[in-house]
């Protein structure tokens, strides 16, 4: 593949002082485990005084596992930036929450058939049917609960899927463009799906929290990333590095590029980084 970008090699890289990682198609394939190149890598910069997390759409109960594995036991930004948490000890340390319910009651009309989740302040999911839902992908806690509970139930992210033929073709595009100022995400893959978030709140904005926590430069700062939900923290970064395989729009807010294979363009940034 022919990139615009230059790669990470080109760039005149220094240590940076917080290094932030998405997880799928990134850190580890898609629902896949970690290898243990990337693990050494981790450990590597790590032991030269760098600060590595996670920075991720799963919620905390799939996040912390892949954390513990990596060797990486502090900070981590989950559900796109809506939920801080630490993996040792695991648990929510803040989450910027929204009022579910005019979204809802506007999609149920617009969307008939489409599935709903609510996923709550602590990273507990809320839906009407767990088995419409991929449980790995949204977390390891699921409620089945009526639709009235998810009008009610404060929200950091509502997940909605759909399998109509109208969706798979043409996406949630028109749709997502009327839910205003709220954070959204969408696509197609093998369902049509939407990601709604609180409004403004992104990888980046809690990343940018994070900096003020721990006393870090935002211009030290290296994140690397594969999807769309990755385009602010790419952008918002001293150094922002996109996977040889991201889409344009998510390599036009990145500085350079790395191997599109999940984990080894990881370990060959940090490898370097660290050498």
């Amino acid at each position: 593949m022919t990139h615009t970008k230059p790669s990470f090699r080109d760039l005149d890289l220094e240590l940076p002082s917080l290094i932030a990682l998405d997880i799928d198609d990134t850190l580890v394939p898609h629902m896949g485990s970690i290898s243990q190149r990337v693990i050494e890598a981790v450990a590597g910069v790590r032991a030269l005084g760098t600060t590595v997390m996670l920075a991720t759409g799963r919620s905390l109960s799939t996040t912390a596992p892949i954390g513990r594995a990596a060797g990486i036991d502090g900070w981590v930004v989950c559900s796109n930036g809506a939920i801080l948490a630490t993996v040792e000890p695991e648990g929510v340390v803040e989450a910027t929450s929204f009022d579910p319910r005019p979204i809802l009651e506007m999609l149920q009309v617009q969307l008939p058939g489409a599935r709903f989740a609510i996923e709550d302040v602590h990273g507990t999911f809320h839906t009407m049917n767990a088995t419409d839902f991929d449980a790995g992908a949204l977390g390891l806690q699921i409620r089945e609960v009526p639709f009235n509970h998810l009008l009610d139930e404060p929200a950091v992210r509502l997940v909605v899927h759909s399998n109509a033929k109208e969706h798979m073709s043409g996406g949630f595009g028109d749709v997502a463009k009327s839910l205003g100022l709220h954070s959204v995400i969408f696509g197609v893959g093998d369902k049509a799906w939407m990601d709604v978030g609180p409004q403004g709140v992104s990888k980046a904005t809690a990343l940018a929290r994070i900096c003020i926590k721990l006393d870090i430069n935002p211009e030290r700062t290296l994140t690397i990333g594969d999807s769309y939900n990755d385009i602010e923290m790419l952008g918002w970064a001293g150094t922002g590095i996109a996977m040889g395989t991201a889409p344009e729009l998510v390599m036009a807010a990145a500085d350079a590029y790395t191997n599109g294979e999940p984990g080894v363009g990881v370990a060959e940034v940090l490898e370097y980084l660290a050498r």
